[in-house]
């Protein structure tokens, strides 16, 4: 191994073990939750990737997110809830048309492992929206407003997965880690108030 490769090394270790540490940091929850993970009526999921171009051809992009879309559905319906799950990023660019929708952005940045240049390394992150026209506040209704960003999660595809597959596990393992938990919670408060 040569010195540069070397140096390349020991900062990408020492990045995601700091990745690592805000992801555990950032974790803790909340005692309130926000009205709209209970008052949603439809779901709008894209997932977005990054990454270099030799690694980029074993992504089958579009499928990644209808595949996550029917994943989060599936989840929704385990909890009695019948809402549309979309997918794409038409959706999210449309969501002004689109009234109690909960937009979900998973952004995913993928790389070799330098140490093992088959293996993949996945930096994953969500950001949510919620779009209600007849709800007051400050944003119009034509500009998103970005309600709440998820933990950076850090994870690897072994050398034998498929890319696509591997990243579409990954991106709902994320989802029932952290969104799914928290609709959860809400429709056991919604239920409590009744």
């Amino acid at each position: 191994m040569n010195e540069v490769t070397a140096r390349y090394s020991r900062r990408l270790k020492n990045v995601l073990i700091a990745m690592m540490l805000v992801a555990g940091a950032s974790t803790s929850q909340a005692t309130t939750l926000p009205f709209e993970y209970g008052a949603f009526r439809s779901v709008c999921a894209s997932v977005e990737i990054s990454t270099d171009p030799q690694v980029e051809q074993g992504f089958a992009r579009a499928t990644i997110s209808e595949n996550v879309a029917r994943t989060i559905q599936e989840r929704l319906r385990a909890l009695g809830l019948t809402y549309p799950v979309v997918a794409g990023p038409a959706c999210l660019r449309e969501r002004a048309t689109a009234p109690q929708q909960l937009g979900l952005l998973f952004y995913a940045r993928v790389v070799s492992d330098p140490e093992h240049p088959r293996r993949l390394i996945v930096s994953l992150i969500m950001h949510s929206f919620y779009n209600d026209p007849k709800s007051p506040g400050p944003y119009p209704t034509d500009i998103p407003k970005a309600q709440h960003e998820f933990p950076t999660d850090v994870s690897f595809c072994s050398a034998e997965a498929d890319p696509s597959r591997c990243l579409t596990e990954r991106v709902t393992e994320y989802f029932d880690a952290t969104m799914l938990k928290i609709i959860e919670r809400a429709q056991e408060l919604l239920k409590g108030r009744q």
